[in-house]
């Protein structure tokens, strides 16, 4: 008699009848291309006995309102049928499944209690518990040797900017320079807020695996190349979120005769000086609470015409009139004055505020002081020069991170799989990398009595295979698209098969970023803006970027200055980002297909892409001649399920195939299996 054991977080599940229920089995397929499979069950239906009706929470009972945490095993009291739960499957003690567990429904019958439930392959496990988490979600993700992104947080200075001390390699954040818009003196010079921050991508891959509890063998994360790529913020202007829109502090000195103590601005936002006092730019008025404070002593004062000194007042000003005010009798010197006041009010646009001191005080100190605007609710500050950037808060925005990391592995061609033998955990391998070399013989297993069935891939595969970025809408992407029809970076692979006329695309969530060179200068760069009327360029919010970052030395001089034109910094030096490794002597590219025309001087151009580096092979096999999909049905039992590796190689009849899916494996029934196979054309890569 078969024996069948069901697993959920370690706590074995009461089978009134043996499962009778068919087992998927893949990674990928070739009829479904670009597609990441799992491996997966049909319905499994499951008894409300005593036991598992504990392991499953008492779920099925109208009133459950159980409190869960998220840390500990999905079971008994703490199970959340909205969470995946570790299963594992085996027939006779040999493992046939291994992955995670999905309650769909419960089934109640008078008394009878039944649970309809599948089982997904780790892939699908992990792809769950990444469920609806964004980037901007792994701003405090700790561990594996890296800390918050709040850690990071440094001020956006020139010296940060242009500082090399530490390898590409080794540095959590790059300030890379890209041409936002109305950012350069005739692209010659650049202002401090071209260098934008970029985050490293191998770091926000071991993040989403720290926060989603899962563990992965994916040494290809080591590759050089991988500590190259970065993801520059995205949102046209940085900022930090904060409750104070505005905070700058007195300057300790001396006054004569002037009503307008000085103030060192702290944080500015959307506010800038203007004559004496502090006009408010932002688009939309805001409600806030205005604070001033100023402490100091009074060392000259007008005298009336009986020797008496005049009264002085300080006022808090909003438009130049009077909204708060403390008036301080004088009746010697010097005479000490502090003030605090305070005032709500709503801003608008184009609004000023100041501090002023009657001119009764001709002379006057100050020792300490601030003038602050401070909101309700947090809101969005933007980032000076000078002031502190907080990283957390600059990671791309409404990004789900199953869709980064899909994107990586098309990218990449990357394989994912289950670990054979740990729980939660993926196994991550370029296509180039997959094949082991290792083979096994089904010849003796193929089920002669039924039909075989034999592609030729040209009537399977597409015509065409387009391999894309997601498209943007800055100037050189629109312009780009609109002359040649295809987006820049972008490759469509032509089979030539004349019987079929489909597109199969692979997309990933990433924009690509034409790169730039004035004539005449030695820099090089990614141009992401739109030109508006009059010619001129305007900043945008643009969709996420993948880029390769290098340190650039030993160009011609040129300067790092801020909004006011004034010079910072004279550099020779800056951080490159873009799609090649190296503008100026290239050896690869992340976009997909070479360009049909580029914005910078070049000599050489690789053809080290994507497509020719990850696919190249892939699609030359599945588009030979020879080619052919091979459907049949084999005879496997519950060792061939558990020694399953699709990174060997299959001989039947003499003939080498590459194992594409297992459809319908049902270890209760002793019959034939359907199984498709892709013949093998080349051995290694």
């Amino acid at each position: 008699m078969i024996s069948t054991e069901i697993y959920i977080e370690d706590n074995r599940l009461d089978l009134v009848d043996e499962i009778s229920t068919e087992f998927q089995y893949a990674i990928d397929d070739i009829q479904d291309f670009g597609s990441k499979n799992t491996s997966f069950s049909k319905t499994i239906n499951i008894t409300g006995t005593a036991n598992n009706n504990k392991i499953f929470g008492f779920v099925f009972d109208l009133g459950n309102a159980n409190i869960t945490d998220n840390d500990q095993p999905n079971v008994g009291y703490n199970f959340n049928a909205s969470k995946v739960a570790n299963c594992r499957i085996f027939i006779d003690k040999i493992q046939i499944f291994k992955g995670v567990l999905r309650l769909l429904e419960i089934v109640k019958d008078g008394s009878a209690i039944e649970y309809q439930c599948a089982v997904f392959g780790e892939l699908g496990g992990f792809i769950s518990a990444l469920g609806n988490n964004r980037l901007e979600d792994l701003a405090n993700v700790t561990g594996g040797g890296y800390s918050a992104y709040s850690s990071y947080n440094e001020a956006w200075t020139a010296a940060n900017i242009t500082d090399q001390s530490v390898p590409v390699s080794g540095s959590p954040i790059l300030y890379g320079l890209i041409d936002i818009g109305n950012v350069s003196t005739d692209k010659v010079d650049f202002q401090f807020n071209a260098f934008r921050p970029c985050y490293k991508v191998k770091e926000m891959l071991e993040k989403i695996r720290i926060q989603s509890g899962y563990t992965w063998d994916f040494s290809y994360l080591s590759n050089s190349l991988f500590d190259r790529l970065v993801i520059p913020t995205n949102r046209k202007v940085l900022s930090n979120t904060s409750t104070q829109a505005f905070f700058a502090e007195a300057v300790e000195a001396t006054y004569n005769t002037d009503n307008y103590p000085d103030f060192t601005v702290q944080t500015a936002g959307n506010f800038t000086l203007v004559g004496n006092s502090y006009r408010y730019n932002g688009a939309s008025s805001f409600p806030c609470t205005i604070q001033a404070q100023l402490y100091g002593e009074f060392l000259n004062v007008q005298q009336d015409g009986l020797g008496n000194y005049y009264d002085v007042t300080i006022s808090l000003r909003v438009n130049t009139l009077e909204v708060a005010s403390e008036t301080f009798p004088v009746l010697y010197l010097p005479r000490y004055f502090s003030l605090f006041k305070e005032y709500t009010t709503t801003l608008n646009t184009n609004d000023t505020i100041d501090i002023y001191v009657s001119s009764a005080a001709t002379q006057y100190s100050v020792s300490s002081g601030s003038l602050s605007v401070t909101t309700t609710t947090v809101t969005d500050v933007p980032i000076n020069y000078g002031e502190i950037i907080q990283f957390d808060k600059q990671l791309p925005q409404g990004i789900f991170q199953r869709d980064f990391f899909l994107s990586i592995c098309k990218m990449f061609n990357l394989y994912v799989y289950d670990d054979p033998v740990e729980e939660k955990k993926i196994v991550i391998k370029p296509y180039i990398d997959f094949y082991s070399g290792s083979t096994e013989d089904w010849t003796n297993k193929i089920d002669r009595s039924k039909p075989m069935s034999i592609k030729p891939m040209s009537e399977i595969n597409a015509r065409y295979y387009q391999f894309k970025f997601k498209q943007d809408n800055d100037l050189y992407n629109e312009n780009y698209r609109k002359k040649y029809a295809e987006g820049y970076g972008d490759r469509i692979f032509d089979t030539e098969f004349d019987f079929v006329k489909d597109t199969d695309t692979t997309e990933v969530i990433f924009s690509a970023s034409p790169l730039y060179q004035k004539q005449g200068t030695d820099k090089i760069y990614p141009a992401i803006y739109k030109v508006g009327s009059g010619g001129v360029e305007e900043s945008i919010d643009f969709n996420i970027r993948i880029f390769q970052a290098r340190y650039i030395n030993g160009r011609t001089g040129y300067k790092i200055k801020n909004g006011n034109n004034n010079v910072l910094s004279n550099v020779t030096t800056y951080t490159y980002v873009g799609h090649l490794d190296n503008p100026f002597s290239p050896t690869n590219d992340i976009n997909f297909g070479a360009p049909k025309e580029i914005f910078f001087t070049a000599t050489t151009y690789p053809t080290t892409n994507l497509f020719n580096a990850y696919y190249s092979d892939y699609m030359a096999e599945i588009t030979d001649k020879d080619s052919k999909l091979l459907t049949c049905n084999a005879l496997l039992n519950t060792m061939d399920i558990y020694n399953l590796d699709f990174g060997k190689l299959v001989w039947i009849d003499g003939v080498l195939f590459r194992l594409n899916t297992i459809e319908g494996y049902n270890p209760m029934d002793y019959t034939t299996t359907k199984v498709s196979l892709l013949k093998a054309i080349e051995k290694t890569f």
